[in-house]
């Protein structure tokens, strides 16, 4: 008896909770409201996750737009260069100033594109690569590359090409739209030296297969450059219009289905509604803050607790030559966050001898570095830098990738001439947004309220450079 009493109150129990839940559950969908927020959730955690996918692509579209935009040119025959060495008006993102970039923006949609390249001289070379709008790195060029500094044609072409490429380096390109990221290195940046490296630039020409072998050369020179991701409502602007003009990646569509589900496809026009622009708009928000974060962590110490210098990406990047694809996954994560604050990778990336970085964005505590401090860099003695050629350090905004804006000094370089060093041969290396007013030495400005990294760059490394414990960034307690 007490068995059957038991049993019915368990039944009850049950289906009394059944029939709660029921309720619950049928009041959820019978409310409007409850139904809205449930989807408007959805939408926000899509455009998280396709924002952070389309990130490489977003990037490219706003090198390549910003620069039609401001200096004109096209996407056939145009070499975009800076004369002179970069200033901060070069907002692109993780800049060098120490020899002038060179960029071309292409498309070989309506047909292969011919790239004359110039051979090295013994004052001029250069040192670049290949690269699709993807960020992915196709082959290198200069005394480096496929052309080994004797200079050549190479053709871009799209994948599976079957025309004839005989005398050309033929480059296979997977995507519509590609680049050139090249710098031009001399052996000094005396305006000397950047006149011949003016010159020599003008060798490099690009021209459609087939047509008149004239190339349009637009110099860059002290005119604002915001080639770095805009992180407002005009982010998904530049999403829609790369996913309109690129080829869609076969392996990766269910990132574009993603897309799809806020709004973005390709052939159809982007008009979100206003509730829905409101969320695209806090997403983006959201993803900038997320991205930052990834980027202050995600690369691994390579001193562990000796220094808090890091690599300046992460190994995935190494590992996949810059694809983040591997035979068993896609890190689209950690390629959103690379390619937010890079660009332009060499082919040779795993293996590269003639320049080695390393990122500062800790001080010594593993703080995040602020404006609102002054910093230190004490090196005991220049000469144990593993540098054959000279060193550098630069200053960039966590804001966007780019250096400070409107800093007068936007890097220090061992072979510059008012490089200092002391007396007993040490090297301090300063930052403050004060460097006028200060007797601080080799000094970076930057902006009060405005966290900053830094990238410590060593040219010609020897092979045991990390040996090296670089001494970390300290904050000056005042």
């Amino acid at each position: 008896m007490k068995k059957t009493i038991i049993a019915s109150i368990l039944v009850t129990t049950f289906f009394g909770a059944m029939a709660q839940g029921s309720d619950k559950t049928t009041d959820a969908h019978d409310n409007p409201a409850v139904a809205q927020s449930i989807e408007d959730k959805r939408f926000e955690r899509r455009a998280l996750e396709a924002g952070t996918w389309i990130m490489p692509q977003v990037m490219y579209e706003r090198m390549a737009q910003v620069a039609f935009d401001t200096f004109g040119g096209n996407a056939t025959n145009t070499v975009y260069y800076y004369a002179k060495p970069m200033t901060y008006n070069a907002a692109m993102v993780t800049g060098n100033n120490n020899s002038p970039y060179v960029h071309t923006y292409h498309n070989i949609e309506d047909g292969p594109l011919v790239v004359e390249m110039p051979a090295a001289t013994d004052t001029n070379s250069f040192f670049g690569t290949f690269l699709t709008s993807w960020h992915v790195p196709l082959v290198d060029v200069g005394p480096d590359g496929a052309d080994e500094g004797k200079g050549g044609k190479y053709l871009i072409v799209p994948e599976g090409y079957e025309g004839n490429t005989e005398g050309y380096i033929a480059v296979e390109q997977s995507t519509n739209r590609g680049y050139i990221s090249i710098r031009s290195l001399t052996k000094t940046t005396s305006e000397e030296d950047m006149a011949r490296s003016a010159e020599y630039i003008k060798g490099l020409k690009i021209y459609p297969l087939g047509g008149e072998a004239v190339t349009n050369h637009i110099v860059l020179d002290g005119v604002d450059y915001e080639g770095h991701i805009k992180f407002d409502a005009s982010f998904w602007e530049s999403a829609h219009k790369a996913i309109n003009e690129e080829l869609i990646k076969a392996d990766e569509k269910a990132f574009y289905g993603m897309m799809k589900l806020i709004g973005i496809e390709k052939g159809k026009p982007f008009e979100p509604t206003d509730a829905q622009a409101e969320i695209l708009l806090h997403a983006i928000v959201q993803l900038k803050a997320e991205i930052a974060h990834d980027f202050t962590y995600y690369a691994p110490r390579l001193w562990g607790e000796q220094s808090q210098w890091t690599s300046p990406v992460d190994k995935e990047m190494m590992s996949t030559n810059a694809t983040y694809v591997d035979d068993n996954w896609n890190d689209y994560s950690s390629r959103g966050t690379t390619f937010t604050y890079y660009f332009a990778p060499p082919a040779s990336l795993a293996d590269s001898k003639s320049t080695t970085y390393i990122k500062g964005v800790l001080d010594s505590k593993g703080r995040p570095m602020s404006g609102d401090y002054d910093y230190k860099l004490h090196i005991a003695n220049h000469e144990d830098v593993p540098a054959s050629r000279f060193y550098s350090f630069l200053t960039y905004s966590m804001d966007n990738g780019a250096y400070i804006a409107g800093a007068d000094k936007i890097g220090v370089a061992s072979n510059e001439t008012d490089f200092v060093i002391n007396a007993d041969g040490s090297v301090s290396i300063h930052w403050s947004s004060n460097c006028d007013g200060s007797d601080y030495t080799n000094c970076m400005p930057i902006t009060a309220g405005e966290e900053w990294f830094s990238l410590f760059r060593m040219y010609g490394p020897s092979e045991t450079w990390f040996e090296f414990v670089p001494p970390s960034i300290e904050r000056i307690e005042k």
